[in-house]
């Protein structure tokens, strides 16, 4: 019989900042060895709630925590501190924020340093640790140096390293290519079948994790617990409740919804049944030049970039993690100089912009959010760039009011940025930009850490403002929206451009895997159903 590892009763939290509590009157056990999900829509308090199983809360928590959490039989607040972390640990959705090291082995080595863990072992840990996941040529090498994928692998070597009991994944795959999501959950089978722990996943999208994880947790909107059960059976029979939460569903299954098909509903491309197929969408020819780029180079990063946006365009750009995508792009939107080459806005150097006069022209909406709050209110952040455009204050009001709406941040005004959740803050970072109309507008990852809704909400909208002429130019890991709104894609390849087309142009590449990208879901499908409806040759 499975021994019970946690066991959480009656849990409630609340912050200082917020009249309704984060997690309400939540109850749940967990057994030894099980492969679990948490879905709920952004702030739900998903994240939270690992920051109570691992015994950071109430420890560290500005707020309230009533009810109790137990790992193996007792308390996590009678634990002594960094006990905790060889019973539960954490891989946080951004890696970087839990790097305190410079090099690989010395990250490695640091929780195991706060154990007293003696040296000869501590070198034993830490090179098993990076041989788990396959990164120990990386050993000595800075991390700074690493891609996305290879941090969030370092990361997960840090916890394991501690072996912990139960291992807890906060949107581990948000930030990688489409490669290197898909490596990253192969090796997370790989050391399940290796290893003996127990795994927590949070996740907005399910694609790919649907043969690794059984039983899934639902947090809905108010921090209460939805529902606790197999996650298959719930999927196939629930899929509309649980769209209707603002969840992402497998494409399979969203397709049946808007096919009006009844449950039980398929969970796999595979699964589908041939259907009238969706053409690719026609593609509007350009306007005149917008912002050229001519042999732009960038330290050892970006070499030799030449390419001209246009008026009127709607640009992806994507390729492996590390390609150089931000890089670039911070370049082409004023923020920082080549090191060779120029970029000119409406035939004229971006260097001889005044800055006042480029935002006016282009916004941009940074990978992490955090990186361009400025004030202490969300109410303020949103307003304070038409505040200081002179305009009036009925104005500026009845904007920033139905901005706040729009994008789900209502009942939120008095909150300090830094306090929202993940996908909060992106909401806002974006908040930010869309309330002034710019002639372009960059976003880095626009829907990182959303859910269904929020995605859907913002992607509307980006749409409505490319409706009205603005130009968009978007870094995404995400083939779906790239093959929904995109009209261009430009592919990075180690900093370097390695396509330039169209999307459905791109689709018909064989190459695709060696850029780590892979045919978004309505391409696969499209495959899939042309090879089920080839004839059958039998040689005589």
């Amino acid at each position: 019989m499975s021994q019970e590892v946690i066991r959480v009763e009656d849990l409630t939290l609340r912050y200082e900042e917020r009249q309704k509590p984060v997690l309400s009157r939540l109850t749940f056990s967990i057994e030894e060895g099980e492969n679990m999900l948490i879905l709920g829509p952004s702030g739900s308090g998903k994240s939270s709630l690992t920051h109570c199983l691992n015994g950071l809360y109430p420890r560290e928590l500005d707020g309230a925590m009533n009810g109790e959490v137990l790992v193996q039989g007792q308390r996590t607040d009678s634990y002594p501190a960094g006990e905790m972390a060889q019973n539960v640990g954490v891989v946080f959705q951004d890696p970087e924020t839990q790097f305190c090291m410079i090099t690989v082995e010395d990250e490695v080595a640091f929780g195991l340093e706060n154990l007293n863990t003696p040296h000869a072992s501590m070198v034993e840990k830490v090179d098993q640790a990076l041989r788990q996941v396959g990164m120990e040529a990386y050993k000595t090498a800075d991390i700074s140096s690493l891609s996305g994928g290879q941090k969030q692998k370092v990361a997960l070597a840090c916890i394991l390293a501690m072996e912990p009991e139960v291992l807890i994944l906060d949107e581990p795959t948000a930030n990688l290519d489409p490669v290197a999501r898909k490596e990253f959950i192969q090796l997370l089978k790989r050391l399940k079948e290796e290893l003996s722990f127990t795994l927590l996943v949070i996740e907005h999208k399910l694609e790919g994790w649907l043969d690794l994880l059984e039983r899934v947790l639902i947090i809905n909107e108010k921090g209460e617990l939805a529902y606790d059960g197999p996650l298959h059976d719930h999927l196939k029979t629930y899929a509309r409740d649980i769209h209707e939460m603002g969840i992402q569903l497998p494409y399979a299954t969203r397709t049946a919804l808007e096919q009006g098909w009844t449950p039980p509903y398929p969970l796999h491309i595979g699964d589908i049944p041939p259907v009238a197929l969706p053409e690719n969408r026609p593609v509007l020819s350009a306007g005149k030049a917008l912002l050229e780029a001519e042999a732009v180079h960038w330290k050892s990063i970006l070499r030799n970039i030449n390419v001209t946006f246009h008026e009127g365009e709607w640009m992806a750009i994507v390729g492996e993690n590390g390609s150089g995508k931000s890089s670039f792009s911070r370049i082409l939107a004023g923020i920082q100089p080549p090191s060779k080459g120029s970029v000119a806005m409406h035939g004229r150097a971006l260097k001889k912009w005044k800055e006042s006069e480029m935002r006016k022209e282009v916004g941009y909406v940074f990978q992490n959010p955090e990186h361009q709050f400025i004030t202490d209110t969300v109410y303020d952040e949103v307003a304070f760039s038409l505040q200081h455009a002179g305009m009036k204050e009925a104005e500026w009001t009845r904007i920033v009011e139905e901005t706040l709406k729009f994008c789900r941040l209502d009942g939120l005004e008095d909150q300090h940025p830094f306090l929202l959740s993940q996908g909060q803050k992106r909401r806002l970072s974006v908040a930010t930009m869309i309330v002034e109309n710019q002639n372009m507008l960059f976003l880095d990852e626009p829907t990182f850490g959303q859910d269904e809704k929020s995605t859907s909400d913002l992607m509307s909208l980006l749409k409505e403002k490319h409706e009205n002429g603005t130009t968009i130019v978007m870094i995404t890991h995400d083939m779906e929206l790239v093959d929904k709104y995109a009209t261009r894609v430009l592919v990075m390849n180690e900093g370097e451009l390695s396509f330039d087309g169209q999307p459905k142009e791109l689709w018909a590449r064989p190459d695709l895997g060696d850029h780590h990208l892979e045919l978004p879901p309505r391409e696969q499908w499209k495959r899939a159903v042309l090879k089920r409806e080839e004839p059958a040759y039998v040689s005589s």
